[in-house]
């Protein structure tokens, strides 16, 4: 445990120092981030996937951790609408919206999968993955539903055209294709060809470094996007009430398994991921909000995240 959050930190380290001398700028980040999430990620994905025993997937935890996290969205969501700190303007709701979805959206991929595999293994990394197949979907299309209800003279034709393309953008991931594809390739209980089996395996080797090294820097690039009134409730709420309601859930309401709970617990306890910024920006509401939860629950989460980790040492059974 003591040796993998040391590498986490080393190689976030590692990202902030490039940074920091220079030597990859944000246009540069960007690039790379592309590279990764296109072509070395996917390649971790597909084999965990597609080597797992098909008869041992579940999808309990989904319904598990994403009714979880839509309770939180809910009560983020409601609590911004009554705060003049996050909606200055009772008109405009828009804000609400953005508070409840960096709230709730975790850094699955770029923080969740390396963290994952080098706390919880392969058997681990199943269980996130299975979330990841959905967690975009669900949240992101709830917020379009929640910008688009609160937006004033669009068509409900328009609305659903919306969600709809958001649908099919989050199936259609560059993330989440592998990891039906590997579902697949299980189910039909196909063994991958030694020569691309170590192939795959050599460039998921690379993803989990890629990624927490790009983490790195790209908070050093994000830290001038900070809105002081907004990072309390975005810590809070983000880094603290959801892993609370996530793991209090899914001990004693749905009673799962050791493993499962530590799993699902960390990946609420990840900070923020960009596609909340993302979103609020194209609907031009709450984008200092969206943009302060990503760059300060990423930085507070290089301290709270490990006591989350240290609170499931294992070994699980």
């Amino acid at each position: 445990m003591t040796d993998a959050l040391l590498q986490v930190f080393l190689l976030v380290g590692v990202g902030l120092l490039v940074a920091r001398l220079g030597w990859i700028d944000e246009v540069s980040t960007q690039s790379f981030s592309n590279l990764v999430l296109k072509v070395f990620l996917p390649a971790l994905l597909f084999r965990t996937m597609a080597t797992v025993d098909f008869n041992a997937l579940s999808l309990l935890p989904i319904f598990n951790y994403l009714s979880l996290t839509m309770l939180t969205y809910a009560l983020a969501f409601f609590w911004a609408q009554r705060s003049p700190r996050i909606v200055s303007d009772p008109s405009q709701r828009g804000p609400a919206v953005s508070l409840a979805l960096a709230s709730t959206f975790a850094n699955s991929i770029i923080i969740g999968i390396p963290v994952v595999k080098l706390f919880y293994g392969p058997e681990g990394l199943v269980i996130l993955l299975t979330v990841v197949t959905m967690h975009s979907l669900v949240l992101l299309t709830t917020s379009v539903l929640g910008y688009e209800m609160l937006a004033k003279n669009r068509s409900r034709r328009s609305r659903l055209m919306t969600a709809r393309q958001l649908a099919q953008s989050a199936l259609l991931h560059p993330v989440v294709v592998p990891i039906f594809l590997g579902v697949f390739v299980s189910f039909l209980q196909i063994e991958l060809p030694v020569l691309l089996d170590s192939t795959l395996l050599s460039m998921g080797q690379v993803a989990v470094p890629c990624c927490l090294v790009l983490l790195g820097a790209t908070v050093y690039h994000s830290r001038g996007q900070i809105e002081p009134r907004a990072v309390g409730p975005a810590v809070l709420l983000k880094l603290v009430i959801h892993p609370l309601i996530v793991y209090l859930g899914s001990r004693f309401i749905f009673q799962a398994e050791p493993l499962t709970i530590a799993v699902l617990t960390s990946l609420a306890a990840m900070p923020s991921g960009a596609n909340p910024y993302l979103l609020a920006q194209r609907y031009n509401q709450g984008v200092s909000i969206s943009a302060t939860a990503v760059v300060a629950t990423t930085a507070v989460a290089a301290f709270s995240l490990p006591y989350v980790l240290s609170l499931f040492p294992g070994p699980f059974s």
